[in-house]
């Protein structure tokens, strides 16, 4: 027995050290600038949601940011996961999952948007056992997968004669998935949400080959909303639609006249100026004390910029453009359209969210309710992130071992 077991341990040791070899060579292609980039912008945002959430704590002061802190580290911990693990994106497996995550998301979208609660005007967020998540923010991601999945399967036949690619990629069996969960959002109503689906789902189209010509048809459509918007309000106004988000529209055209709305943008423009270039210091912020809603949310890079001035919002601003930067690069240089698709696609969900949250900030757009990535509260958020950029990761891993292999 004990010849057995003297037998048995070196196997053990030999089985662990075979493990650990090939996770620090898996880990070798890890991309250090968009992971240490990644890490830095949570530690950073959990500092600030430390700060913005002082005087919005109940009980202890330091309740956002132990959770924050806890949802961060479970973030970072399943974005290396999903690196490390060797996703079998050619097999069944993979597409069964994708097609059954797409059908359950938009079964949870239609079940929130019909039966969900209402918070601030709207339904778009569900509860469980006191934990509270966005469906719409895994459905991005998922949506994501599923158009760079179709799209890849369709453009490996684009080359037979007598087929033309813009109606195959507009085919039902691809688009009607997505149109229906960007409805049930949109009518929750979530107008932030709504408006990253649609950028995510336009330049993924043009990445696949759809004419410029279409988007920027609807580019022209959603801009023309816009300035007919101030026209419209008095009228829709009269007919109670989505007041909530009408107020907010009423506030982006003119913050001074708009109530509870413009109030909070006064307070962001208050905030961004009293923190001028460098900023009034960490955690002496005015504006959060009950003059922002939300300000380890919506609004915290009014807070961030208040304490730690306009400096501050540039350096996060070239962060997260290091970011887009690395996952575009690596996007232009594969051959894989699925890949190329899932990078450009994560690139503008990043890019997007980033402008719409800071175009409301500073009044450039109207306040939808997106938050800032990595560095706004939410735990759903922090989840929702980890796997979006744990799969980005994963590919650009693949693609820079490929790259390895044929030096």
């Amino acid at each position: 027995m004990q010849v057995n077991d003297s037998k048995r341990q070196p196997k053990q040791m030999n089985g662990f050290r075979a493990f650990f070899q090939a996770m620090s060579i898996k880990f070798k292609y890890l991309d250090p600038w968009i992971f240490c980039s990644i890490v830095g912008l949570m530690i950073f945002g959990t500092a600030m949601v430390f700060t913005s959430s002082t005087s919005m704590a109940t009980g202890s002061a330091t309740s956002f940011f132990v959770k924050q802190s806890i949802f961060a580290i479970l973030s970072v911990v399943i974005l290396l996961f999903l690196f490390a693990i060797g996703i079998p994106w050619q097999k069944r497996s993979y597409r069964r999952t994708v097609k059954f995550s797409m059908i359950g998301l938009v079964i949870i979208l239609a079940y929130t948007r019909f039966f969900g609660p209402v918070t601030s005007g709207a339904r778009g967020w569900l509860y469980f056992f006191g934990f509270g998540f966005q469906p719409v923010e895994y459905f991005k991601i998922v949506m994501i997968l599923w158009l760079a999945m179709k799209f890849s399967d369709v453009l490996k036949y684009k080359a037979e004669p007598g087929r033309q690619l813009t109606p195959m990629l507009l085919n039902w069996h691809i688009t009607l998935l997505p149109v229906i969960g960007m409805l049930l959002d949109l009518t929750m109503p979530d107008v932030g949400g709504f408006g990253i689906l649609l950028a995510i789902a336009g330049v993924m189209f043009l990445a696949a080959g759809v004419p410029a010509v279409w988007l920027c048809l609807v580019v022209v459509l959603i801009i023309t909303g816009l300035l007919i918007m101030p026209i419209l309000i008095p009228y829709l106004q009269h007919l109670n639609f989505m007041p909530y988000q009408l107020q907010r529209f009423e506030a982006f055209v003119n913050p001074w006249s708009a109530g509870d709305s413009g109030h909070q943008l006064i307070n962001s423009y208050y905030a961004i100026s009293n923190g001028g270039l460098f900023g009034r210091g960490l955690g002496n912020s005015i504006q959060k004390l009950g003059f922002l809603p939300e300000p380890n949310t919506d609004f915290i890079m009014a807070v961030v910029g208040e304490e730690l001035g306009a400096v501050s919002i540039i350096l996060v601003l070239i962060v997260i453009g290091i970011i887009v930067w690395r996952i575009v690069m690596y996007g232009t240089r594969t051959r894989n359209m699925e890949f190329r698709l899932i990078l450009y696609g994560a690139a503008m969900f990043i890019m997007v969210q980033v402008l719409i949250n800071l175009g409301g900030v500073t009044g450039l757009l109207p306040i939808t309710g997106v938050t800032f990535p990595w560095i706004s509260y939410g735990g759903s958020s922090l989840l929702a992130w980890g796997i979006m950029m744990g799969i980005v990761l994963n590919i650009i891993g693949r693609l820079r071992l490929e790259a390895d292999r044929e030096r």
